[in-house]
């Protein structure tokens, strides 16, 4: 987690919203939609990401990567811990996105990523906590990346094996009860106009999208309609059962932080 970028705060003009990812590539994959929705209205973004990536997506639980010295999973937790706090202290998000608790699924990187934010997004607001790291900013909502099944694959299956897509490995099994749906979520985004920025960005990370990848060689209007929508759960303050939000920052509007063309 680099935060020399970050050393002095008056030269940083700071974020309405920071989203925090364990890999590169993951700016894209789950978020590059959303950050991409809220930079066209307007709103000043920022990304953390934790690794360098030297390891590709390895690191998987039991590989060797994982008990590198330099490994994520190997950091001490309060130390990078410390190091985001300061990251928050200095740019001043109001809103922060990161991982669902446990990861999303089973990659240390993952996992640790939203124990580090949890615990960042929690102490920079407590002057105590860890006062090397500047003056305290309270950040007003945390929210994770929520895994949605909203039946879009399902649905559009046909689309995929007339294109030439064999999906079936991505399907859920017909004798597994379907996963959350989009009941669950506290936020849905419409990130369909911003498909195309998405995909690109993360075609960038070559190391991870070789010519054979199945995301490279969707087409594009697929690729819009499976992934059309951005789903979030707000962790803090934490939502409550049924309790949606049209927005990130629904109930923070009269910040002088928000900025959208809409006012």
């Amino acid at each position: 987690m680099e935060a020399s970028s970050v050393s002095d705060g008056r030269a940083q003009p700071g974020v309405t919203l920071l989203v925090v990812r364990p890999h590169p590539d993951d700016e894209s994959s789950a978020t590059g939609g959303l950050l991409a929705y809220y930079h066209a209205r307007d709103v000043r973004t920022g990304v953390v990401i934790c690794t360098g990536g030297e390891e590709g997506d390895s690191g998987m639980p039991g590989t060797p990567a994982n008990q590198h010295r330099d490994a994520f999973v190997q950091a001490d937790p309060s130390e990078a811990a410390g190091r985001l706090v300061r990251i928050m202290r200095v740019l001043r998000p109001r809103v922060i996105v990161t991982e669902l608790p446990g990861g999303g699924y089973a990659h240390p990187d993952h996992i640790r990523c939203h124990q580090v934010s949890l615990e960042a997004f929690h102490a920079a607001g407590d002057a105590r906590a860890y006062p090397e790291a500047g003056p305290a900013w309270p950040a007003a909502k945390l929210y994770a990346i929520a895994q949605i099944d909203d039946g879009q694959w399902e649905t559009l299956r046909p689309a995929f094996q007339a294109a030439g897509f064999d999906v079936g490995g991505r399907q859920r099994s017909r004798k597994r009860a379907r996963g959350a749906g989009p009941e669950t979520a506290t936020v849905a985004l419409d990130v369909r106009p911003y498909s195309e920025i998405q995909r690109q960005a993360l075609l960038s990370h070559r190391t991870q999208m070789p010519p054979e990848s199945f995301w490279r060689r969707l087409p594009a209007e697929l690729y819009r309609r499976a992934f059309a929508t951005a789903y979030l759960i707000r962790l803090h303050p934490p939502a409550a059962p049924g309790e949606y939000e049209k927005d990130l920052f629904d109930g923070l509007h009269s910040s002088t932080q928000w900025c959208s063309r809409n006012g």
